[in-house]
C-alpha cells in the first residue's frame, strides 16, 4: 500500500525592526519554542515558516544579533487557521551601530500589558473614506500619486488630540484604497493621518522598553499602553524621558493639547504651522 506524505504550514514569522519597519534580514536567528531551539525554513527577507510543527499554544523566544530578545506568547485560537502568521518586531539593541543613534524609554509598571507609540509628525498618508461593510480605506499621499503601505500598523488620531486609534492593514484593494482587519471604533474625520506604530516591550514582571531612532527631527511621540486592561496615551519627548513615569495617570492640559494641535494635519490634508 503506498503511504502519502504531506506537509503543513504550522506559523509564518515576519521579523522586523520596529523602529523602521523594514523587515530584519540578519541570518544568525535562534528560535527557542517552549525553551527548546528550534529550526524553522527560512524563506527571505526576515520571513520563516514552521512546517508540520503541530499547532499547539507556546512560548516563543527570538534572539538576533543587534537586537533585544523578543518573548511573546503564540495563541492559534487568535491566528488565521489556513496561513497562521505572527509579527516580530525586534528592538535594536542601544549598542547597535546600524542607522541613526537610538532614544529610548524603560522601567518597570505592574500590570502594564502593553506599549506602543507613533510620532504625530511623520506622516505616512490621509484617509478620506471608510466603509465599515467590507472594511475599506481609503487613502490618499501628500502629493497626490499612488501610496504604498509597506508597514502593518498604524494609527489614527481622534479629534480631540489626546490619543490615536491604532488600524491594522490586511491588504490593498485598489492603489487608493486597502482593507482593514477590523472595523474601525470611531467615525473617521475627513482627511485624517496614518502614522505608522512602533511597538514596545512588556515582560510578565512589569519591565518595559521601547526605544525611537533619533533622525534629528522631532521624537516627540504619542505613547499608548495599557494597564489592567485600561487604556492610556502620553506624549514623551524621547530626548527628554528622565522625568517620565507611565504609573501617573496622565491628565489633559489645554495648553499643552493646542500646541501639540498645531502638529496634525488640518482637514485640507497639510500639516497645520
Amino acid at each position: 500500500m503506498a503511504s502519502v506524505f504531506g506537509s503543513r504550514l504550522d506559523l509564518l514569522v515576519r521579523l522586523i525592526d520596529t523602529t523602521t519597519g523594514a523587515a530584519v534580514e540578519e541570518s544568525n536567528v535562534l528560535f527557542l519554542r517552549d525553551g527548546r531551539e528550534v529550526r524553522p525554513e527560512r524563506k527571505g527577507r526576515g520571513t520563516y515558516i514552521f512546517i508540520n510543527s503541530g499547532r499547539e499554544d507556546f512560548l516563543m523566544r527570538v534572539r538576533v544579533k543587534g537586537f533585544d530578545e523578543y518573548e511573546t506568547s503564540v495563541s492559534y485560537e487568535g491566528l488565521d487557521p489556513s496561513i497562521p502568521e505572527c509579527n516580530v518586531f525586534l528592538i535594536p539593541s542601544e549598542n547597535t551601530s546600524k542607522g541613526e543613534k537610538l532614544l529610548g524609554l524603560s522601567g518597570n509598571l505592574p500590570f502594564l500589558e502593553s506599549l506602543e507609540a507613533v510620532n504625530l509628525s511623520r506622516i505616512i498618508c490621509f484617509a478620506n473614506e471608510y466603509d465599515p461593510k467590507e472594511l475599506k480605506l481609503g487613502i490618499f499621499g501628500q502629493m497626490g500619486g499612488r501610496v504604498y503601505l509597506y508597514d502593518t500598523f498604524y494609527g489614527i488620531p481622534d479629534a480631540d488630540r489626546g490619543s490615536y486609534e491604532r488600524i491594522e492593514v490586511l491588504d490593498e484593494i485598489t492603489p487608493q484604497s486597502v482593507r482593514l482587519r477590523d472595523p474601525l471604533e470611531k467615525e473617521l474625520a475627513p482627511n485624517s493621518p496614518l502614522m505608522r506604530v512602533v511597538f514596545g516591550s512588556v515582560k510578565e514582571n512589569g519591565d518595559y522598553c521601547i526605544r525611537v531612532r533619533d533622525d534629528g527631527k522631532d521624537v516627540k511621540y504619542l505613547l499608548r499602553y495599557t494597564v489592567g486592561g485600561e487604556v492610556r496615551f502620553k506624549t514623551v519627548d524621547f530626548r527628554d524621558v528622565e522625568d517620565v513615569d507611565l504609573s501617573v495617570v496622565p491628565e489633559i492640559d489645554p495648553e499643552v493639547e493646542a500646541e501639540e494641535s498645531s502638529e496634525i494635519p488640518d482637514n485640507d490634508g497639510k500639516v497645520g504651522e
